[in-house]
């Protein structure tokens, strides 16, 4: 529970939202590469599995730049999109393209109509020679993270719609009170959790009222590589509804567990 009860706490209103979600298609651990930096310094968790369903990747032209996404999908309606943008891009650019991909205001060239070379950030589309005949791949390198997270609501009380609900002068909330109410705190924690099996959320949100010999490679296909190995974003939605349930910004993945 985010808040503190004071002396002059009269009620607390409380909400919680909690998502679990297993892959469709799991992920295998591995110790991931990465020419950023800060993920180089020490080995990171890194996630990979490979698919021939191309069209969950693809490449949005967005009012930022350039986005690409990768639809990871759960058992139970619930998914989870990772969002690579170009690299100068700031979180906010990021996570509004994310969005505006969701509502179709910004349209995505799907992984099966995007043309060969380096087509969006993280992503490479070529042609690989085969011994045998085999589809089109995608492979995707992405990472474990797990963070946790608070906010303070009222340091952003304009954009939340508490302004006047501060003022102690008076009451606001007649309909739950006939005891003058006005708002003392309001605070949010959430976490999220993303491994190669599946995905978990919670946030409570609470308001206190105060007062990835030669052989004979004849056969050609297509492979996409995906590799989310920089900060990226995430929207975890309902894949009917594609209500956005809970978002974040990935900057400290998870570290490789070391061997026993």
């Amino acid at each position: 529970m985010p808040v503190t009860l004071a002396e002059d706490t009269e009620m607390v209103l409380a909400s919680a939202l909690t998502m679990r979600t297993q892959w469709l298609s799991p992920f295998q651990e591995v110790d991931v590469e990465t020419a950023y930096e800060p993920w180089a310094a020490k080995p990171r968790l890194g996630l990979r599995r490979s698919s021939a369903v191309l069209d969950r990747v693809g490449v949005a032209d967005t009012p930022g730049g350039y986005v690409t996404e990768l639809k990871v999908l759960g058992n139970n309606a619930l998914d989870v999109h990772l969002l690579l943008g170009e690299e100068d891009m700031k979180p906010v650019q990021v996570l509004e393209a994310g969005v505006d991909i969701l509502a179709g205001r910004c349209a995505v060239v799907p992984g099966p109509r995007l043309p060969f070379g380096n087509v969006g950030p993280g992503l490479l589309v070529e042609k690989v020679r085969r011994t045998r005949p085999v589809p089109p791949s995608l492979d995707v390198t992405t990472v474990a993270y797990h963070m946790n997270a608070s906010h303070d609501l009222l340091a952003l009380h304009r954009l939340f719609g508490l302004t006047t609900a501060q003022d102690t002068s008076r009451g606001h909330f007649p309909g739950v009170s006939d005891f003058p109410l006005a708002i003392g705190s309001a605070k949010q924690n959430i976490m999220a959790k993303f491994g190669a099996r599946g995905f978990e959320a919670a946030a409570v949100t609470a308001f206190s009222a105060v007062a990835g010999g030669v052989p004979d490679v004849r056969y050609v296909t297509t492979r996409i590589r995906a590799a989310f190995d920089r900060p990226f974003a995430f929207l975890a939605l309902h894949r009917h509804t594609r209500l956005v349930l809970t978002a974040g910004w990935v900057t400290d993945p998870l570290s490789f567990p070391e061997d026993d």
